[in-house]
């Protein structure tokens, strides 16, 4: 349920109605069911301005005055007689069973909105069962007592204090701590509410500094990572600046060229068709050319001796060559055996030699002159440059051989193109000096051969440039594909119409420094960047969170600030005239003597025990010592300053029983003369008085009844009187207690 709360014009409006009181009931009836000693449904009906509630010891009257002090929030049960809130639901006797629950419903007339809700009643309940579980509803609506309390503070109701009087409490007032008293006076004066708000307030503030501290703790963890992110942040950028720029030049140099190449070739491609076209129209006319020499050469047994004669001269010049390098191989190899010495000792004479050599030398290290040492090693030395000089030069039979064979067969073959090459010039001369039809067609064969050959060089030309063009476009093309990017890509980019060379060498080189750029800033690892956006987010949720908090904090000051000064004020504006109020009703009771109430300060007795005027105490003016308490109320207790009559008593200690009654009840009426309450509920509060007095207590009832409802218990005659409705409780053999009504004209 959402709390209730007043604001505004609307909260006065509502006191000045809780306040009112003529004419009005707030409290309407009164509703038990399984609480104590009640334990089936028992309704209460309050219709008129003062209730009696008589019985005999031990019939359950106190239970009523429990039930109204438990729906309106007590939670200690020693408050309500009991030992826990399982005592509070009726245990059972041996002629009535025990209840599973203990519910009480306290109905509040609603028709001057005294509480913020669409009804004419208002029903405050609040139930418990064995297992302990206690809940309170408003109208049927389930609410939290922490937003009941301060609803029921801004009527001025309460679980304690000197509203609710319990057996035995006469003189609560008196007995009370001067904290204590302050705290009746204020609730009696509405101020229990802003005691509350500032409390709820100041808990909150302390809990929102908590968090701060906790906040600025994780901020101040979160400080590093969330810098070192920053860093890598802005590297992040600028590497993504730059790629973005380079991918531009990228594409704009790159387009560029490829369509640059595209364009070359295109160029190439039909001057190289049409140079091909005319070389094969001239190949054509070549072969028919080399056609009709055929036909002259099968005519001409000269053409085909010279043919011949060719064919056996060349095949003699390759065998020859053939040949030599067979014997060039063969020559190389006997040089070779020639250089290279060939020892003629066998193995046993070297490892003859080598022991001897190794003894020699033992037989050495056992020496100790120098000089005969230096003779035994030349002697050593001699021997193995004697050993060693033993050789022989061995000649290879077979190579020489073999060397003598090619260089036969090399000289046969020298002889046989010799002779072929004399007898080709002879036939070669005759054909020359008879053929002259043969010449010239061979020269126009040669002449459309060489126009041939210049065809081919110009094509050749051409292909070597295209192919140039072409590698350079592969090549452009893995460049391309080394950034990363598909090649398709680059063969669909549009080039820039506005480029030309030399903007062209400008991108190059910038491209080159932005590459540069890249280099420096390095590779980021993008891994690390979910971490550091959660690190970076949490910080900034922190930082807002730190700020409300902050906000709120320095909202809740203010607030406590205002509240206190509320309450300061309040108190201050009223209290000297309840101290007025209480100083009448004191020498009402006592038939004169002098009183009145005083703010104690903590580090004095008594403020009474000075001159001091009563205003200058309360309103901060100075103390009996002279020294200013303003600002300090808060901290002030409310003492009790008294004289008697015809006795000398000046403090509360000194007093009767009867007489702290009496003092209670004079401050009690002074409350009532100036902030009367809704209601008031006192439990034989006139039990310790005399006749006299509960004659004039009785007197002040019926005189405050046109200011507060009055719930009492009483077994007092003259209090009777005043009652206009009297309940009478029993208890019967069954141990549940009974009610009957009497109204009383």
């Amino acid at each position: 349920m959402t709390p209730f709360t007043f604001e505004g014009e609307e909260d006065e409006r509502s006191l000045k109605h809780a306040a009112k009181g003529a004419g009005v009931n707030l409290l309407n009836r009164l509703e038990l069911q399984g609480f104590k000693s009640f334990a089936g449904k028992t309704v209460f009906e309050f219709p008129a301005k003062v209730v009696g509630v008589v019985g005999p010891n031990g019939s359950g009257k106190s239970n009523i005055i429990d039930a109204i002090r438990w729906v309106l929030g007590e939670r200690e049960a020693k408050q309500l007689r009991g030992e826990g809130l399982e005592s509070l639901i009726f245990a059972g006797t041996p002629k009535k069973a025990a209840v599973g629950f203990a519910r009480v419903d306290m109905i509040l007339d609603n028709k001057n909105k005294v509480f913020p809700v669409d009804a004419e009643e208002v029903v405050i309940s609040r139930r418990v069962d064995r297992s302990g579980t206690s809940e309170f509803s408003l109208n049927e609506s389930e609410i939290k007592l922490k937003d009941l309390l301060p609803l029921l503070a801004r009527i001025r109701l309460g679980a304690r204090g000197i509203m609710i009087v319990g057996q035995g409490q006469s003189d609560i007032f008196v007995m009370s701590s001067p904290k204590e008293r302050r705290e009746m006076i204020e609730e009696f004066l509405g101020l229990r509410e802003f005691r509350i708000k500032k409390s709820q307030a100041e808990r909150r503030l302390d809990s929102s500094l908590i968090n701060i501290d906790k906040i600025k703790a994780m901020l101040e963890e979160l400080a590093p990572q969330v810098r070192v992110f920053q860093k890598q942040k802005t590297r992040l950028e600028k590497r993504s600046e730059i790629e973005v720029e380079l991918t531009t030049l990228e594409n704009s140099y790159y387009s560029f060229k490829y369509s640059g190449f595209s364009e070359e070739l295109k160029k190439i491609a039909a001057p190289l068709a049409e140079l091909q076209s005319e070389r094969n129209s001239l190949e054509e006319k070549v072969k028919e050319e080399e056609k009709t020499l055929n036909t002259l050469y099968k005519n001409d047994d000269e053409y085909a001796r010279v043919k011949e004669i060719r064919v056996k001269a060349n095949a003699a010049i390759e065998a020859e060559s053939l040949k030599q390098r067979e014997l060039s191989r063969v020559e190389t190899k006997i040089e070779i055996q020639k250089e290279a010495p060939q020892y003629i000792h066998k193995p046993a004479e070297f490892e003859e030699f080598i022991v001897s050599l190794r003894t020699g030398i033992e037989k050495i290290l056992e020496l100790d002159n120098l000089a005969e040492i230096k003779s035994r090693l030349k002697a050593i030395v001699g021997n193995v440059q004697s050993f060693f000089s033993k050789k022989e030069a061995k000649e290879d039979v077979d190579l020489e051989k073999e060397r003598e064979r090619l260089a036969q067969e090399v000289s046969v073959l020298k002889t046989e193109v010799e002779k072929l090459r004399r007898e080709e010039d002879e036939v070669s001369k005759k054909t020359r000096d008879t053929n002259i039809e043969f010449r010239e067609k061979v020269g126009r064969l040669n002449e459309k051969k060489n126009e041939r050959y210049a065809l081919d060089r110009q094509i050749q030309a051409l292909i070597l440039q295209r192919e140039t063009i072409e590698i350079k476009k592969e090549e452009l093309e893995r460049e391309w594909a080394s950034l990363g990017k598909a090649v398709e890509d680059l063969r669909n980019l549009k080039p820039d119409a506005n480029l030309d060379e030399g903007t062209l060498r400008q991108l190059a080189s910038r491209m080159m420094r932005l590459r540069g750029e890249l280099t420096a800033i390095g590779e980021i690892d993008q891994s690390v960047f979910g971490e550091f956006e959660e690190s970076e987010k949490r910080f900034e949720f922190l930082s807002a969170q730190l700020a409300d908090l902050e906000k709120a904090s320095a909202d809740l000051k203010i607030l406590i600030k205002d509240l206190d000064a509320r309450i300061k004020n309040d108190f201050k504006t009223s209290f000297k005239a309840i101290s007025d109020a209480f100083n009448e009703y004191f020498r009402l009771m006592f038939g004169g003597g002098k009183a009145r109430l005083i703010l104690e300060e903590p580090s004095f007795a008594k403020a009474s025990e000075g001159e001091t005027d009563i205003a200058d105490v309360a309103f901060g003016a100075g103390t009996a010592k002279g020294e200013t308490i303003e600002g300090k109320e808060e901290e002030l207790g409310v003492a009790i300053d008294l004289n008697l009559p015809r006795k000398k008593i000046t403090g509360v200690s000194m007093l009767s029983g009867g007489e702290k009654t009496l003092v209670s009840l004079a401050a009690l009426f002074a409350l009532i003369s100036i902030s009367p309450p809704p209601f008031l509920v006192l439990d034989e509060i006139d039990a310790p008085l005399d006749e006299e007095n509960a004659r004039r207590f009785s007197e002040l009832i019926k005189q405050f009844a046109d200011k507060t409802q009055f719930i009492i218990v009483t077994h007092n005659r003259s209090t009777m009187e005043a009652t206009e409705v009297l309940y009478g409780v029993t208890m019967g053999e069954d141990g549940v207690s009974k009610v009957l009504s009497l109204k009383l004209e």
